[in-house]
Parts: structure tokens; sequence; C-alpha cells
């Protein structure tokens, strides 16, 4: 197993797996690998295959939250301080409004705080949530918990954004401005890779599909 860091000559790579492969159980068949991959900046890579297949463990991998037991993870020069992770379940507090969760998410990844007021007053426009800025979390649509849940992840403009089901449970327009705005930050340099099961949606997003089944990338599929 290696963790470690790409070389400046290397910087357009974002993160490379190199025969990764991950367990959660000593005996137990992996839950993802042996897997091979490069994300490069600006591009958008969309993983799909049924529940199961290993997508969210992908993403852990990405991120860093999970290491593998075997294989190597190697992120590029300055990636693994700004990494963006959007996990399904959302991570937003209830009991604050809206802006009080950008300013949190905010300062737990170390935004200077001159920066937070311009950074999230942008995001809380991008995604038509101004006029809710100010309102409990707890009185907001499932669409709008979904914007508010990647504004959260971008307040720190990452270098590789990881979105694992961005738009689940959201209504059109609410989708519509998710994928606008991953548009955008892939347009802005960022490597993006997006799990979905919407129709279409990974075909609209992304330039590049990767199949996963049982862990494994399915050969051929496109």
């Amino acid at each position: 197993m290696s963790c470690t860091s790409l070389t400046a000559s290397d910087k357009e790579i974002l993160c490379t797996l190199t025969g990764a492969e991950k367990r959660y159980a000593r005996r137990s068949a992996p839950a993802l690998g042996p897997l091979s991959l490069a994300v490069e900046a600006g591009e958008v890579l969309g993983i799909r295959g049924p529940n199961g297949a290993g997508k969210s463990t992908l993403l852990g991998l990405l991120a860093g939250v999970l290491r593998p037991d075997r294989g190597e993870i190697v992120w590029g020069e300055g990636v693994r301080g700004r990494i963006g992770y959007v996990p399904q379940e959302l991570s937003l507090y209830s009991g604050l409004t809206g802006l009080e969760n950008l300013r949190f998410w905010a300062k737990a990844c170390g935004l200077p705080g001159r920066a937070v007021p311009a950074r999230s007053r942008w995001l809380l426009e991008r995604l038509e949530l101004t006029e809710k800025g100010s309102e409990l979390v707890s009185a907001y649509s499932g669409g709008m918990k979904r914007r508010l849940h990647l504004a959260s992840a971008l307040m720190v403009t990452p270098r590789l954004l990881l979105l694992d089901e961005p738009t689940a449970g959201a209504d059109e327009r609410s989708a519509e401005l998710i994928l606008d705005l991953i548009g955008h930050m892939r347009g802005q340099g960022c490597g993006v890779v997006l799990t979905s099961h919407r129709a279409g949606e990974l075909e609209r997003a992304c330039g590049r599909l990767l199949t996963l089944e049982a862990g494994r990338p399915v050969e051929g599929a496109s």
C-alpha cells in the first residue's frame, strides 16, 4: 500500500491509482479493484455501475478518507489540501442558516475569513439560493439542500472535486444548476469525478465514463 505525491512535472495529472484494491474484511472479495486510472485537470470523469459496484469506495480512496489495502494512490502537488468531497449523505446542519453552514465549512477548510463573504455570496447567487441564505436549512426543500451541499464543498476552490450522487432526489431545476456549476468548475481547470443514477446525466456532464461491476472495471464499456 502506498500514498504519496506526484512531482511538479506531472502536475496536470491530479490523481493516479495504480493497481488499487480495497477490502472491508480480510477474507472477503475486494469491494474495489484492482483498479488503475488517472484523473486529469479540467476533465469530468463519470463512474457508473449498480449499487455495490464500488463507486463510493473509489471516491473515498480518491478523497483520501479510505486507504488502499494494495496498490498505490498518487496525488499531484498541492492537490490533497484542495479536494472537495461531496458524499451522498448531506453534511449540513439543519439548525443553522444556509449562510452559516457555508461559513462553518469555510472555517473548517481553512478559508481566510476575509474571503468568506465574497465566496459565499457568489455560490449562493450561482445556485439561486441568495434569498434563502438567511433561512434555516431545516426549511429547505430537498433540491435546495443538494445545492447547498455542493456549495459547502466549493467554499475552498478545489483542484479535485468528488461528487457522489450530487443530484439524488433533487428537482429538475436544482439538478440543472448543479450540473452547470460542475461545468463551470471543469472550465476553471478543476478535475471532477461524478457518480449518478439519474438518466442521461453522466452522458451529458462527462467527457469520459468508467463502468464498474463488482468492484472492477468493465472491459469495453463506454
